[in-house]
């Protein structure tokens, strides 16, 4: 199986190399020679809409660095997943509130391509379920310029189902420390950091009151865009993957999707 994934992604023209810190080990793949942006792939995994986007970063000039989080190449398993990550220790098992090991190991990874990159900028793109990942990272010197793109953890599968709200307090929780939330907040306030941070208005996997919570107490170090999605069969099918799935399912060169994508590459011209 790793031979074979390595072969997938060497024809791809990523290299990939393994980083292990505190205990923890995953491989990571990297393309390109431009401006460093480290890429997190989302719950369903490192499948071909995430390299698509990355593909796009490319072309726009960056230098992408993708770990693999979960599950194998090419594999989009959203329920396999999060049955993995469910039992997963270096996920906290997906539990609110908690600092998750994985951070602490992505914040590593983040320094090694800092250093390796000769003190470069580097900047993050976090989406679902690494999307609060962002925040942590926002710690490590060096990162400059983080993206959030709809944080889907914790989920609310009833919501999710039905659209009909029960309860309040999930919609605000995040799946790192609150602790992490006010040092990175005061971080990016004392060092100059800034955020972007995105989701669809009608996106059931990630409320408003989370990505109101983080713009928040980050205050003028972030701006928050919310999309909407015109079409009505697309609404009741929940547009979640901004970057990614929903801008291949779209080819209207006017779709939110292509504006996300103009206002991400703007950011991170801006910052890096």
């Amino acid at each position: 199986m790793d031979e074979a994934r390595a072969q997938t992604m060497d024809a791809l023209g990523y290299a990939e190399r393994p980083f292990a810190h505190g205990g923890i080990e995953h491989p990571v793949y990297s393309k390109g020679s431009g401006r460093p942006v480290l890429l997190l792939h989302e719950l369903p995994g490192l499948a071909q809409p995430c390299l698509n986007f990355a593909e796009r970063l490319l072309a726009a000039g960056y230098a992408v660095h993708v770990p693999l989080l979960v599950g194998n190449v090419l594999e989009r398993a959203p329920l396999t997943n999060t049955r993995r990550l469910c039992i997963s220790a270096e996920f906290a098992r997906l539990q609110v509130g908690k600092s998750a090991p994985i951070t602490e190991w992505l914040r590593a990874l983040a320094a090694d391509i800092v250093e390796r990159q000769g003190g470069a900028k580097v900047g993050v793109i976090g989406m679902c379920l690494t999307g609060a990942f962002v925040i942590p990272l926002v710690l490590t010197p060096g990162v400059v310029a983080g993206v959030i793109s709809q944080p889907a953890i914790p989920l609310n599968k009833f919501y999710l189902a039905t659209g009909i709200q029960r309860g309040s307090e999930w919609r605000s929780q995040l799946n790192i420390h609150d602790d992490e939330l006010r040092d990175a907040a005061a971080c990016a306030k004392r060092d100059g950091k800034h955020l972007l941070i995105q989701r669809y208005v009608n996106d059931r996997l990630c409320p408003a009151q989370r990505v109101q919570r983080i713009a928040e107490a980050f205050g003028t170090a972030a701006k928050v865009h919310e999309y909407d999605e015109p079409s009505l069969l697309r609404r009741v099918l929940n547009p979640h993957a901004l970057l990614t799935e929903e801008y291949d399912k779209r080819p209207d060169e006017d779709a939110a999707t292509r504006l996300a994508l103009r206002r991400v590459l703007a950011f991170l011209d801006e910052h890096l």
